[in-house]
């Protein structure tokens, strides 16, 4: 879809009468792209290991789960199993895993399998850490997916995450572990000069993540000004509109200021951003919104090329239509009535 040279993308640039397009690569999937720089093998593979062990096998299974029932503590009673298609079920196999983590401990004591890691207060606390953290890129994961979510909304979640990776990397080096209650659990029996160590790590982590972050999602923060426009035009920079949202700067800059002069279109942005730009009369100003219907058609969520007049290609084919349905079509429901009925011939 987006080979640089052999993807649609690809074919589309090295065709000169093609028209200019913005296109971007799976909000989602970058995002767990970015996920992947934490770095945390020492954790994963052994917890994976375990869990394997466990969960793979009907007999251990049984006997783990009997365990648990056992113990009686108000524990969860199982472990998930991991499946890497499933990009949240990491953070929940992990958040699982270490409340079990003494009933784990139990049970492969019982098997005579050797693993140290159980019994490393550093270890637990790296567990910790990846827990708190791998919960925080969950809720992103989540907020990133839903129905009718517009590229600026997606954008403003992003961006919203990377503030709050700065946020906890000095909290970290202060010593606040607020916004991280597993890894502040882990280390209670942890001696103050070994955590002072382990929380450099953890903000150099946090640092590390963060870079990423800004590094991955570049393309978005350059063109954030012109994304931004679409839900909050009043406060947006007149010269914000660029090719190829429009193809003429000057007019759209000029129109950009009458917009912003319409005391009546002010009150309409609070009932929505959709039905505010139904309400934006387009013969008066006709750069500035296409501009916006090309924005809007963005959903983010998958390998989408935009250009004019609001033609878009995704992964399911090729869509025209009127240009209020670029900001996602009405959902229709099947006329079982009309549908033909085929009979089973008598025997």
């Amino acid at each position: 879809m987006i080979g640089s040279v052999n993807g649609l993308v690809g074919l589309c640039k090295a065709d000169q009468t093609f028209p200019t397009f913005w296109n971007f690569h799976c909000i989602i999937h970058r995002e767990q792209l970015v996920s992947k720089s934490l770095n945390l093998d020492n954790v994963m593979k052994p917890v994976m290991e375990m869990v394997n062990y466990i969960r793979t096998h009907a007999l251990n299974h049984r006997q783990f789960r009997n365990l648990i029932a056992e113990l009686d503590q108000g524990l969860p009673g199982d472990l998930p199993l991991h499946c890497t298609v499933r990009w949240l079920s990491k953070g929940k196999v992990l958040s699982r895993f270490f409340e079990l983590l003494d009933a784990v401990k139990m049970f492969m004591e019982e098997k005579n399998k050797d693993y140290p890691e159980l019994s490393d207060l550093e270890w637990i606390m790296d567990l910790g850490f990846l827990v708190d953290m791998l919960c925080h890129l969950d809720r992103l994961n989540l907020t990133l997916q839903g129905k009718l979510k517009m590229l600026p909304d997606l954008v403003q979640s992003v961006f919203a995450f990377v503030n709050k990776l700065k946020l906890f990397k000095a909290h970290i080096q202060k010593g606040d572990l607020t916004h991280f209650p597993t890894l502040l659990k882990a280390s209670g029996q942890v001696t103050s000069a070994a955590l002072n160590k382990q929380r450099a790590r953890y903000a150099a982590l946090v640092e590390n993540l963060h870079e990423s972050f800004v590094s991955r999602f570049r393309d978005l923060q350059m063109k954030r000004p012109q994304i931004t426009f679409l839900v909050d035009p009043f406060n947006a920079e007149t010269d914000c509109l660029k090719a190829p949202l429009v193809t003429d700067e000057a007019a759209a800059e000029l129109e950009m200021i009458d917009l912003c002069e319409e005391d009546q279109l002010k009150a309409a942005l609070r009932e929505g951003t959709i039905e505010f730009w139904k309400s934006v009369p387009m013969e008066k100003y006709p750069n500035v919104k296409q501009a916006a219907l090309k924005n809007a058609s963005h959903s983010g969520l998958d390998h989408i090329v935009l250009w004019e007049p609001l033609l878009f290609l995704c992964s399911t084919g090729v869509h025209r239509g009127p240009p209020l349905e670029a900001a996602g079509p009405a959902p229709r429901s099947p006329n079982l009535t009309d549908m033909p009925v085929k009979r089973r011939p008598k025997s």
